[in-house]
């Protein structure tokens, strides 16, 4: 630990046996990082968008392709006890990994700030209508940021502490908003319920990958998370029991009510189904549980690119620059990020996965090259082959941040089979 009261993230060595925990501790963690405002808006845009049927289906789809990619990049993390850059360095070279991780904390910290962003719109909609309480959005924003902050600075330890308590919580209002629903409108006619065709997601595909967009630096950067795993069984168990089901299950119950509304706004639709207060409490919720994690990984990032710094001097330096991104009202360009975050983030996956189980290499020692080619090229052709099936009629898989991950993994695996490692190496 280190010589304050703060928590040592270990983002420059390897988890300690005394802090590693259960699959199940560990499931409650993820659960809570998915159960997020962000998530609870795009559970109504695939809802309205795609209708009952397929939006759900979209969700069982993405919710097992995230739960087996997170378990793979999570038993590397569980297997090594290093943080995702400590891993990425192997395939990548050390300033292509350090390229690599500033991406990582770019995304990181631009997510806490969507994330809080939404906190601020979301509180002041519900202050307004159930108490007519009037402040500038910023006020909530920026209280938030400042509430997040404070968690992540005690570390994993805080962060498993409060999703003990929040994860339950929110279970309990989402399965409460659905019971409410159900009262109010029969199963056959919600399930029955055909998309918008305005709606920003408008086909199967876009929505199983806005999904794994969300969710795609998770998955990435699985092992910063998975390394406290005590086994990589514990690793399984968790990631679907979460992703694979209890969080894909309680997103559904977020946006279901947009079935009824044509909204996907999940602050209003609580509201308009007589859940005011409990609306209120779910947000608080929500987004504490999720952004500390976002936070978290941010930290860990810089804690590699920035050396000589305490950890809580860098969480406290995100946190701000993330306060600071909420305000500029980034929320309006949500499904735009997703789609550029399911382009760029899965590819790396995809090449330090084929590396690992090619070559069983991890950490600062396996490389001494700065940049190595096979790498960047499979990282590029990979992002490359997520944009153009997002934003052209080609199409692969039907969802982009899949075409980005299997691209990535099948070049970067393909050139280094065929050439050996002096291809890759070469930097």
């Amino acid at each position: 630990m280190s010589n304050n009261m703060f928590a040592d993230n270990h983002a420059r060595g390897v988890v300690p046996e005394a802090e590693q925990v259960s699959g199940v501790a560990l499931a409650v963690v993820l659960i809570g990082l998915m159960l997020t405002l962000p998530m609870f808006v795009l559970g109504g845009e695939m809802l309205t968008g795609l209708g009952a049927q397929q939006g759900i289906a979209a969700f069982l789809v993405a919710g097992l392709l995230l739960a087996t990619l997170a378990s793979v990049t999570g038993v590397i993390g569980a297997r090594t006890r290093l943080s995702t850059y400590s891993i990425i360095i192997a395939p990548f070279g050390t300033v292509g990994a350090k390229a690599l991780t500033a991406l990582l904390s770019i995304v990181a910290v631009g997510w806490f700030g969507v994330t809080v962003g939404f906190f601020g719109e979301a509180v002041d909609v519900t202050l307004r209508e159930i108490a007519g309480v009037e402040y500038p959005v910023w006020v909530y924003g920026l209280g938030g940021g400042a509430l997040m902050t404070g968690t992540v600075l005690f570390g994993f330890r805080g962060i498993d502490f409060l999703n003990r308590i929040a994860v339950p919580l929110l279970a309990l209002v989402l399965v409460w908003s659905a019971f409410t629903l159900v009262g109010q409108s029969s199963l056959d006619e919600l399930w029955n319920i055909k998309g918008h065709p305005d709606a920003s997601i408008k086909t199967f595909g876009l929505g199983v990958s806005a999904m794994l967009g969300i969710a795609a630096a998770v998955a990435g950067s699985m092992p910063d998370l998975a390394r406290f795993a005590r086994t990589g069984k514990d690793v399984l168990v968790a990631c679907f029991v979460s992703f694979g089901s209890l969080s894909i299950a309680l997103t559904i119950l977020a946006g279901a009510p947009g079935l009824v509304t044509g909204s996907a706004d999940f602050t209003s639709n609580l509201i308009a189904i007589g859940l005011g207060a409990p609306a209120l409490a779910t947000l608080i919720l929500a987004t504490w549980t999720t952004n500390i994690i976002n936070l978290y990984a941010a930290s860990l990032s810089l804690g590699r690119l920035i050396g000589g710094r305490p950890d809580w001097v860098l969480t406290v330096a995100a946190g701000a620059a993330g306060t600071a991104f909420a305000l500029t009202g980034v929320t309006q360009y949500f499904i735009g990020i997703l789609f550029i975050i399911s382009a760029m983030v899965p590819p790396i996956a995809g090449v330090y996965i084929a590396h690992y189980f090619l070559t069983r290499e991890a950490g600062e020692t396996a490389t001494t090259a700065k940049l190595r080619p096979t790498a960047a090229i499979a990282w590029a052709l990979g992002s490359g082959a997520a944009f153009t099936t997002t934003f052209t009629a080609l199409s692969l898989s039907t969802a982009p941040a899949i075409d980005a991950f299997a691209v990535s993994g099948f070049v970067y695996a393909a050139i280094t089979l065929a050439f050996g490692r002096r291809v890759a190496e070469k930097g």
